[in-house]
């Protein structure tokens, strides 16, 4: 039998109250639809059968792209974003809304495209002879899906969007409802997880964006980003800078030695795969992360699993640039706190070129701290420093990423765990 995408997708769904009104937003919704709207949700349903119709010659990312500029085009996206986020909607950065606003393209792709491309027959639309019910800033029409002698009911809610154009609020079947199956997905992952996760998982994607810095203005400090108290009257030796329309991380430490931190968490056993890019301009002349008295790297990047000790004690691996050390080193130096310090490059070799790293972030906990990582990280960290030598670093950082599925070969990159020098 021929399942329409409401019905398929909805039958899952756990029963809800069919209802979806602006409550969970203080913005108004815009107007409701009149019965004219009907030829927008037409014309909407015509692109679609007519993707459907060309799908055999598509590739699956093609048709993927192509169902989502349809579905961009017919739902009222940005409305369900904000209905969805509720609050958080207004301390929402407007690039992250434009990140969740492409989640939620996708995740509505998924919940139809499925049904509708494996039919072997493509059913009709027709509207139900019945009257449109506006309710709050919406209208609800029912309509039928049509395939020989097989038919369905399903009830679209309508609202004018920003051009005057009729777009879709939401699918709904009985009391099931699309957009509440939505706004579930990521209030289950809201509670416990980062924003930056929620949307990597509403919108299906091989990656969590930890930081890429494309929300940050050139020459502030990235936003969400924090150091220690007594870090606070220090010169912060960080900017956000952008090149060739790229937005990146400059450091440049002369001796401050100001960590930045933020507080991110996902679910490393989803997501295991740590990629960031890097581009070294000066290396600490003579850093050796062994020794106190040396202790400078060019750039450093953390990863914090956990807090010890009434959550005030951190377990971290720092990957690094040394000055001196041989790639694949880790080290920890005596004291409370430290982290695991793992070299990934070393000396001056392609300076001033971008490299991109991936490293497997279980195993690397594995080889330094023993045992098995906590599934849910606490948090990154940034420190150029050439505080201990009196020099410079000067490096850049951007496209943090953590990945579902890494390329062949990837390591935790420790190959020799050596101690620390004594004195």
């Amino acid at each position: 039998m021929l399942l329409t995408a409401a019905a398929a997708a909805l039958a899952a769904a756990p029963a809800a109250a069919s209802g979806v009104g602006p409550e969970r937003s203080t913005a108004p919704l815009p107007t409701a639809c009149t019965s004219e709207g009907a030829a927008d949700v037409d014309a909407s349903f015509a692109r679609w059968a007519r993707l459907l119709r060309d799908r055999g010659s598509l590739s699956g990312d093609e048709l993927g792209r192509r169902a989502e500029a349809v579905i961009a085009d017919a739902f009222a996206v940005d409305a369900m974003a904000e209905w969805i986020l509720g609050d958080r909607w207004g301390r929402t950065h407007p690039y992250d809304r434009g990140r969740f606003h492409d989640a939620l393209v996708r995740a509505i792709r998924g919940e139809i495209l499925p049904f509708f491309a494996g039919a072997e027959v493509l059913p009709m639309l027709r509207p139900a002879d019945e009257p449109w019910s506006p309710d709050d800033g919406t209208v609800d029409a029912r309509y039928w899906l049509v395939a020989g002698d097989w038919q369905d009911w399903f009830t679209l809610r309508l609202m004018n969007g920003p051009d005057g154009h009729c777009r879709i609020f939401d699918v709904k079947r009985g009391d099931r409802s699309l957009i509440r199956r939505l706004d579930d997905r990521v209030d289950r992952l809201i509670d416990d997880y980062s924003f930056e996760y929620m949307v990597a998982q509403v919108g299906d994607y091989e990656a969590v964006v930890l930081e890429d810095f494309e929300d940050d203005d050139e020459g502030s400090l990235p936003r969400g980003w924090t150091w220690r108290d007594g870090d606070n009257d220090k010169n912060k030796p960080y900017r956000v800078r952008v090149e060739d329309g790229n937005h990146y991380l400059e450091a440049t430490d002369e001796g401050e030695s100001v960590i930045l931190g933020r507080e991110i968490r996902w679910n490393l056993d989803e997501y295991p795969y740590l990629s960031f890019r890097v581009r070294v301009h000066r290396i600490p002349e003579g850093g050796d992360e062994r020794d106190d008295r040396k202790v400078d790297s060019a750039a450093g990047l953390y990863i914090t699993y956990k807090k010890k000790v009434f959550g005030k004690i951190p377990e971290s691996v720092k990957y690094v640039w040394s000055s001196t050390l041989p790639v694949g080193t880790a080290v920890r130096r005596e004291g409370i706190g430290r982290p695991w310090q793992v070299v990934f490059a070393t000396g001056k070799d392609r300076l001033g070129e971008w490299r991109t790293f991936v490293f497997d972030l279980r195993q690397a906990y594995r080889d330094t701290f023993g045992g098995d990582p906590p599934s849910k990280p606490l948090g990154i960290g940034i420190l150029s420093d050439a505080n201990s030598l009196h020099s410079q670093a000067y490096a850049d950082y951007d496209d943090i990423r953590v990945l579902r599925v890494a390329p062949p070969g990837v390591t935790s990159g420790v190959r020799e765990k050596v101690p620390p020098i004594k004195r």
